[in-house]
C-alpha cells in the first residue's frame, strides 16, 4: 500500500454518507482532508468532530454542477494548502422514479451533478497532477453503471458514464506515460439512506453494504491502485453476463430481484417546507376579511349597517326601515304591485289572496 502521509485528499459529497466515512479513514492516516459539499451544518458538524480527534479535515461550501464555482473553489484550495494529491470524485444525487415520471429539470440536475461535475473537478486538478508526474483520481461509480436498472434511468446514465469516464481517462493517462493514477468504484446499494428502501432477494449474494464497510474497502483500493473495484464481488457476473445475447441479461436481472429492487424506494426523507407567518387579529380585523371570503367583499359594521345589506343579499338590494314601510313593499312581491299601506287597505277591505270586491266582505257592511 502506498504511503499517504500528509497528502491533501479532496472528497467531494464528504459530509455524509460514504464520503464522510473515508474523510475520516484517510484523516486517521495521516491524510490532510479536504471536504466540498452543498450542506452546510452538516459541514460544520464533520470539522466539530474530526477537530475534537484531533484530526485534519477542512470544509467548503461548493456546488460541484456549477462550472464557475468549482474554478473558484479549486484556485483557493491550491492557493491555501497546496496541490491535490487524490481527488475523491464522490458526490451524487438520485431521483429514483420511472423515466416518464422523472420531471425534466431533475434528470438535468441528476446528470449535472453525477456526469458533468466529473469534467469540471477533473480538469481543475488534473494539470497539477500532470506537472508533478503524481496524484491519483477516484471516481465513485455504481454497479447501476455495470447494469441498467428500472428505476433509475438517469442515475443508470450518469454511472454508466462514469465508468465510461474513468476508463477514457485513463487510456489518456496511460498513452502520455504519466505516473497519475485512476480508480473506479463500482458498489452495490450502501445504506447511507440515499436509497433508503430498496430490498435485495440474496442478501448472501448481493447485500446492502453497510457504509462503514464500504468506505474502509474503498480506502484499500486507493491505496493498492486499483484501476477498477467492484462489491460484492457477485456484481462481476454481470461483466461475463454481457457475453450472452440481452434476454439472458434480463433473465438473470429478474432472477436475483434486480429489475425489483427499486420498487420499495423512497430515498432520503426531505425537509418539509417551514409554514408561513399567521396573520394577526389586529390585521384581520382591519381588513374586516372573513375565512373564506375574498379581500374587498366585506364591508365594515357601519356601512353594512347604513346600506341596509344582509349576508348573501346583493349590495343595493335592502332598503332601510323607513323606506321599507313607506313603499309598503314586502318581501319577495315585486315593487308596484298594489301593496297597501295599513289604513288604504282597511278602507277598501281588501283580504290577502281574495280579489277586490265593491259589495264588501264576507259579512254585512256597516251601516
Amino acid at each position: 500500500m502506498k504511503d499517504i502521509t500528509n497528502n491533501l485528499i479532496l472528497i467531494t459529497g464528504g459530509a455524509s454518507g460514504i464520503g464522510r466515512c473515508m474523510a475520516f479513514k484517510f484523516a486517521r492516516r495521516g491524510s490532510r482532508v479536504v471536504v466540498w459539499d452543498v450542506n452546510a451544518a452538516a459541514l460544520k458538524t464533520l470539522e466539530t468532530e474530526a477537530a475534537a480527534e484531533g484530526l485534519s479535515v477542512a470544509s467548503n461550501m461548493c456546488d460541484i454542477a456549477d462550472r464557475a464555482a468549482v474554478d473558484k473553489q479549486a484556485k483557493a484550495l491550491i492557493k491555501e494548502h497546496g496541490p491535490v494529491d487524490i481527488l475523491i470524485n464522490n458526490a451524487g444525487i438520485v431521483s429514483g422514479k420511472k423515466l416518464l415520471e422523472i420531471r425534466d429539470e431533475d434528470i438535468i440536475q441528476t446528470l449535472n451533478a453525477n456526469v458533468l461535475s466529473l469534467f469540471w473537478m477533473t480538469r481543475a486538478f488534473l494539470p497539477s497532477m500532470l506537472e508533478r508526474n503524481s496524484g491519483h483520481i477516484v471516481t465513485i461509480a455504481s454497479a447501476a453503471g455495470l447494469i441498467g436498472v428500472q428505476g433509475l434511468a438517469d442515475y443508470c446514465a450518469g454511472k454508466f458514464a462514469a465508468v465510461g469516464f474513468d476508463e477514457s481517462v485513463r487510456m489518456e493517462l496511460r498513452r502520455i506515460k504519466s505516473s497519475v493514477k485512476t480508480t473506479v468504484v463500482c458498489p452495490y446499494f450502501i445504506d447511507t439512506g440515499m436509497f433508503e428502501g430498496v430490498k435485495t432477494r440474496f442478501p448472501l449474494l448481493l447485500p446492502i453494504l453497510p457504509e462503514e464497510k464500504a468506505a474502509e474497502r474503498i480506502v484499500k483500493a486507493v491505496l493498492r491502485n486499483k484501476k477498477r473495484y467492484i462489491m460484492p464481488s457477485f456484481v462481476y457476473t454481470t461483466l461475463i453476463a454481457r457475453l450472452f445475447p440481452p434476454g439472458f441479461m434480463d433473465f438473470l436481472a429478474d432472477l436475483f430481484g434486480i429489475s425489483r429492487a427499486m420498487d420499495t424506494f423512497t430515498g432520503r426523507e426531505k425537509p418539509r417546507p417551514a409554514a408561513g407567518p399567521a396573520k394577526v387579529p389586529a390585521e384581520k380585523a382591519a381588513s374586516g376579511k372573513r375565512r373564506g371570503r375574498p379581500a374587498g367583499n366585506a364591508k365594515a359594521p357601519a356601512e353594512k349597517a347604513a346600506s341596509g345589506g344582509k349576508r348573501g343579499r346583493p349590495a343595493g338590494g335592502a332598503k332601510a326601515s323607513a323606506g321599507k314601510a313607506a313603499s309598503g313593499k314586502r318581501r319577495g312581491r315585486p315593487a308596484g304591485s298594489g301593496a297597501k299601506a295599513p289604513a288604504e287597505k282597511a278602507a277598501s277591505g281588501k283580504r290577502r289572496g281574495r280579489p277586490a270586491n265593491p259589495a264588501g266582505g264576507r259579512g254585512r257592511s256597516k251601516t
